[in-house]
């Protein structure tokens, strides 16, 4: 049987069809669109035996089918060539090279920094939000405030927001692989915007923001091409806020949907921080690892698996894992321990995932003390977007303007 991840009951409720999967074994097909068939894993153990084998399972196909990502999706645009070269889908020891230089520049911008900045910018969208009955409150706080926060991080000047809402706004709304076509090639405009941004960079002294500090990044006479600059800063800037915003939204939506945990939320603020863990677990906004490749004839505990065969880790089948997690499809606001896997695990690991904690944590924080009586305006159904689970939109109606 080959599962489908954007069927609506499924995205509603996993816990069915997870249990499906895990019946038939530790890894099963499924359809992914503009991908096609691909195994994921079902249970906690085998996403970790599957992540933390970076030397059989490969992120680059090229010398295991002898074709590249860039010759798979030889139809795509040029403007997506980009990021068919980030350190999400390298292996050692290009991908640890790149990190290592990241990581040097991360050091110089420390996240914790910008929670100030993160705070004033959540108020002053707050601020922003029109007197009316309902409010779409993805389009008027939850979208913009990561971007606000990324361009914040990378230093990007306030005059090329607008250019770049407008260049990343098809994104979006991805459906279909049409829309992901016409999605890539508005692209090309950030893809100028930022190598000017470079150049600019690298004419002038270190300075605040993480351009400038991966511009002037230095380990052992290593520094980054402008191709590679490129492939980073797209990669930081289009997966640094949008799974943000699916975190956010997800929060929003259960804090509004169920009054014993906004209860909760409110009575115990000390404890907020494992909310953030738990909606990260519960929901799984990002579904799964980007595709993997096998080096060899392999199996993971017993499932057979081929030679080139793509692989990918099914983190929501992990963070629903009965074996791993007790009581997996109940939102336990205060879980301890809450080992998930939602920001993956082993070396690719996700570079940003101190910053959506943040981001999440004084989103929610700022919204629900600016409106403490928050209700959902009608039903929110889930995004179609491949591998992400999501609310499709979120209107709510504010307290005293309800």
């Amino acid at each position: 049987m080959v599962y489908r991840l954007t069927d609506p009951e499924f995205l509603n409720d996993p816990a069915a069809q997870l249990a499906r999967m895990r019946a038939d074994g530790p890894l099963v097909q499924v359809k992914v669109p503009v991908i096609g068939k691909t195994w994921v894993t079902t249970t906690d153990e085998a996403a970790r035996k599957l992540l933390k084998s970076p030397e059989m399972f490969r992120r680059d196909p090229a010398p295991i089918t002898g074709k590249s990502l860039a010759r798979r999706f030889w139809w795509m645009p040029s403007a997506i060539k980009p990021m068919l070269n980030t350190m999400i889908v390298q292996d050692d020891p290009a991908h640890r090279r790149q990190r290592k230089l990241v990581e040097l520049a991360f050091a110089r911008a420390t996240v914790e920094d910008l929670r100030p900045e993160i705070t004033r910018l959540a108020d002053q969208l707050l601020d922003s939000i029109p007197d009316a009955p309902s409010v779409d409150i993805v389009a008027r706080y939850s979208r913009p405030l990561p971007f606000l926060t990324i361009c914040a991080l990378l230093g990007i000047p306030d005059e090329a927001h607008a250019r770049l809402t407008a260049h990343i706004a098809p994104l979006s709304h991805v459906t279909n692989p049409l829309k992901a076509i016409y999605a890539v090639m508005r692209l090309r405009g950030v893809h100028n915007d930022f190598r000017e941004m470079f150049a600019a960079a690298r004419a002038a002294a270190p300075g605040p923001g993480l351009i400038s500090a991966l511009v002037h990044a230095e380990d052992e006479g290593e520094r980054l091409s402008d191709d590679e600059l490129l492939s980073i800063v797209m990669l930081l800037f289009l997966a640094g806020h949008e799974t943000t915003v699916h975190l956010i939204n997800n929060a929003i939506v259960a804090l509004c949907g169920d009054p014993a945990l906004r209860a909760h939320f409110d009575a115990h603020p000390e404890t907020r921080h494992l909310m953030i863990e738990e909606f990260v677990r519960f929901y799984s906004p990002v579904m799964m690892t980007k595709g993997m490749f096998a080096a060899d004839d392999t199996d993971i505990l017993g499932a057979p698996i081929k030679k080139g065969d793509m692989v990918s880790a099914f983190l929501i089948g992990a963070n629903h894992d009965p074996d791993r997690v007790e009581a997996p499809g109940t939102l336990d606001p205060e879980r301890r321990p809450n080992a998930h896997l939602g920001f993956g695990f082993g070396p690719h690991v996700c570079l940003g995932m101190q910053l959506a904690r943040m981001e999440a944590a004084v989103a929610i924080d700022r919204l629900f003390a600016r409106f403490p009586d928050l209700l959902l305006d009608g039903k929110t159904g889930w995004l179609k977007r491949p591998g992400l689970r999501a609310p499709a939109g979120v209107r709510l109606h504010l307290d005293a303007r309800a």
